[in-house]
């Protein structure tokens, strides 16, 4: 074993101790913690949906995978993520030792006896959310509907004393949506997901929920007292650090919402700053033309030309847009041979948003709705299930829609650009 991992399982050891009492040596050698840093692997239970964990074009993301993939890092083990897409399952992989730790999405009502609470990383308000013109949103007076996501229910009931409905859908995006179309009922969200939604709803009436909040807590076995203090420790020097307030923070960044570009706006971009980005962009050797490649900088980026010495290295369009051409050859290569044509040229694009796990996914579900797999017509009907059907696939949630609208947007732009170029 690594000397400094050595040291640290002991120094964790001797915290058991002195939280525990005195615990039998022979308990001790058994512990959870000890055999991940024999094996060098850290096993936790992630929820796989919008807010805590999810595979993107760019890898992971999630609060709860960047705190385990932290944790790991400061055991000096690899990460291993196993995705649940409830917290019962998930609960009951930790009772069987098939996870070591488990990060529901937030502190149960309740846990069984050999289950234990590790320390809280963050708290977040409750936020009522009406239609627009709600003059009181979940108003308990109001003849109308109450409806919570299903995996909320337990812990929203228990706090707020009322007993709210379940909605019949997992996503957030989705029910807000059917709120907005139907006005016959509220719903009620956690703070940090409201922020990170208010990029696609900015106008939703809502109201905070007074001394209601939720805890964000993760779950050890109950006999795993090594593995809770070194919980305990790392959350201190997230603390400390300061690393645990930038990710809280980061929960409540708008997600990223892509609208089409408006025309005269574009032109005038392509006139100011395209300029700038040209040459690069034709100098790119990939798949797709630089013209492609330049539109997807566009889309995702607005063309910034950071040439400041201070700039980073990945913020210079050059730089910028060799990594996009080399991505792009890489999915390139993992798409299936049979997909051809201006086809191809979408289902990268597509992959480029989500990555080719979730294009597959989109694929079979497609098959599966007796359409066609290798066409990219039929495929963007079904990418959208991608949020709401996906506990059926095989890497779970992902943002179908906004991948849809992403291939249209970076076709929008190239098609504009190369109409543009053509007339100078």
């Amino acid at each position: 074993m690594n000397p400094l991992l050595n040291h640290l399982s002991g120094k964790v050891l001797l915290v058991a101790i002195t939280l525990s009492g005195l615990l039998p040596a022979s308990v001790i050698a058994q512990s959870t913690l000890n055999s991940v840093l024999e094996e060098q692997t850290l096993k936790v239970g992630l929820i796989n949906d919008r807010h805590h964990y999810h595979l993107t074009g760019n890898g992971p993301t999630g609060f709860d995978y960047r705190y385990a993939r932290g944790l790991a890092d400061y055991l000096g083990v690899t990460l291993q993520v196993v995705p649940f897409y409830s917290e019962t399952k998930l609960y009951q992989a930790l009772t069987n030792n098939t996870v070591h730790i488990a990060a529901p999405r937030f502190r149960p009502a309740a846990i069984k006896p050999e289950l234990a609470y590790g320390p809280v990383l963050f708290t977040t308000t409750l936020v009522g959310i009406g239609p627009e013109n709600d003059a009181a949103p979940c108003s308990m007076t109001e003849p109308r509907q109450h409806l919570v996501l299903p995996h909320l229910h337990g812990a929203i009931t228990a706090i707020t004393g009322s007993d709210w409905q379940k909605s019949e859908g997992t996503d957030s995006v989705t029910l807000i949506n059917k709120m907005i179309d139907k006005a016959e009922f509220c719903t009620i969200l956690p703070a940090t997901w409201r922020a990170a939604l208010r990029g696609y709803f900015p106008s939703l009436n809502e109201q905070l929920l007074p001394g209601a909040t939720l805890s964000k807590q993760w779950l050890v076995r109950a006999g795993d007292t090594a593995l809770l203090s070194t919980l305990y420790e790392f959350t201190h020097l997230s603390r400390t650090n300061g690393s645990l307030a930038v990710l809280k923070d980061e929960l409540h960044e708008p997600e990223k919402v892509l609208v089409k570009p408006e025309p005269r706006e574009l032109v005038e971009h392509i006139t100011t700053r395209y300029p700038a980005i040209q040459q690069a962009a034709e100098g790119v050797q990939s798949t797709l033309d630089g013209t492609y490649i330049a539109a997807i900088d566009y889309v995702l980026n607005d063309w910034q030309t950071a040439q400041h010495e201070q700039a980073k290295e990945s913020d210079k369009p050059a730089i910028r847009l060799a990594q996009i051409g080399r991505k792009l050859d890489n999915l390139q290569a993992q798409l299936p041979a049979r997909i051809q044509g201006s086809d191809r040229t979408w289902f990268i694009l597509a992959a480029y948003y989500l990555g080719t796990e979730h294009i597959e996914d989109a694929r079979q579900l497609t098959a599966q709705a007796g359409a066609n797999p290798d066409l990219w017509v039929d495929v963007k009907q079904q990418l959208p299930r991608l949020q709401t059907d996906y506990s059926a696939t095989r890497t779970g949630f992902a943002n179908g829609a906004q991948a849809v609208i992403f291939v249209d947007q970076v076709r929008y732009v190239a098609e504009t650009l190369t109409l543009l170029m053509k007339g100078t």
